[in-house]
């Protein structure tokens, strides 16, 4: 056997292998023809096979998935998979497109790797998505940093705990770590209570006086204005006491002793900034209203579901 072809059965057993790893790499995945994701590419080749793309895109520490674009055997690496983005994936009879199955980063797990929400990690990595420190923007394709998800939710204090008692202007304040448009939030109550007389039971999130119903809240997110911005102004309602403004609602499948209050999604999400203020308000405290003998304090986690 002459040396050229040696080197000629060495090439050929090479592609062989690299076609058989090609092939077990992809077990659980399959491409998508006539499909792609657009507007996430970050870097393009041409290769000669297909299969090379699937290996251009494991040498990419960011890669999630990538097109291949047939005819001209271009291969697009994109930085994020269908499922992050569902809404980008789109019909294109001269492409496929191939989500990267095994050794691939999941998304916000490193640095070079950011999420837009931690909602955008929950799609993008589902069950296998582990609760804790994770890699967000705080605006828009700028910083990035470390924020604790759980599930979709992002964590927004940082510091410890917020806590807000039930009289002299006694609200808790905490500051956004991210801008963005909220659709709600939700608190996880971390220790203490508050009270609207000494007589009546203690509650993580309003008064157990009957006059207000035995269910009913007053636990109230405004901005630094005292604006209400959850629950929103048209769920809060009053006694009917003439002079007296609204400041306690009623919110379906929560109580007074509730570990956590998950406020109803807004229709119309809420735009915040990074580092805007907001506060966490009892309702009498909040319009002033009978707290002579209101006592105690609640603490709390807060937690923000983005758009």
């Amino acid at each position: 056997m002459t040396p050229k072809l040696s080197l000629i059965i060495m090439f050929l057993m090479s592609r062989i292998g690299i076609l058989n790893a090609s092939s077990q790499c992809h077990t659980g995945e399959h491409s998508i023809g006539g499909m792609y994701l657009r507007g996430h590419t970050f870097k393009t080749y041409r290769v000669g096979l297909p299969e090379m793309c699937y290996f251009r895109c494991e040498e990419e520490v960011t890669c999630q998935s990538y097109n291949f674009v047939i005819a001209q055997k271009i291969c697009e690496l994109n930085n994020r998979t269908k499922e992050a983005t569902p809404e980008e994936f789109m019909p294109d009879q001269r492409r496929f497109y191939m989500k990267l199955s095994q050794n691939r980063v999941p998304l916000g797990s490193i640095k070079e790797l950011p999420a837009d929400t931690c909602g955008e990690i929950k799609a993008s990595e589902g069950d296998e998505m582990v609760d804790g420190i994770h890699w967000i923007y705080s605006e828009e394709n700028g910083e990035v940093i470390e924020a604790y998800c759980k599930e979709g939710w992002q964590k927004i204090n940082v510091k410890g705990p917020v806590c807000f008692g039930a009289k002299d202007n006694e609200y808790g304040s905490f500051n956004i770590t991210k801008s963005g448009r909220v659709k709600t939030m939700k608190l996880i109550h971390r220790s203490g209570s508050v009270h609207c007389n000494p007589t009546t039971g203690a509650s993580y999130w309003g008064c157990t006086n009957p006059r207000y119903g035995g269910g009913d809240l007053m636990t109230i997110i405004t901005g630094a204005d005292k604006k209400p911005f959850l629950p929103p102004a048209e769920d809060l309602k009053d006694l009917g006491i003439p002079g007296e403004n609204a400041h306690f609602y009623s919110l379906p499948g929560y109580h007074h002793n509730s570990t956590e209050l998950v406020f109803r999604t807004l229709v119309n999400p809420l735009f915040v900034f990074n580092n805007q203020e907001m506060q966490i308000w009892y309702g009498h405290d909040w319009m002033d209203l009978r707290e002579r003998d209101n006592g105690g304090k609640t603490c709390v986690d807060v937690y923000a579901l983005y758009a």
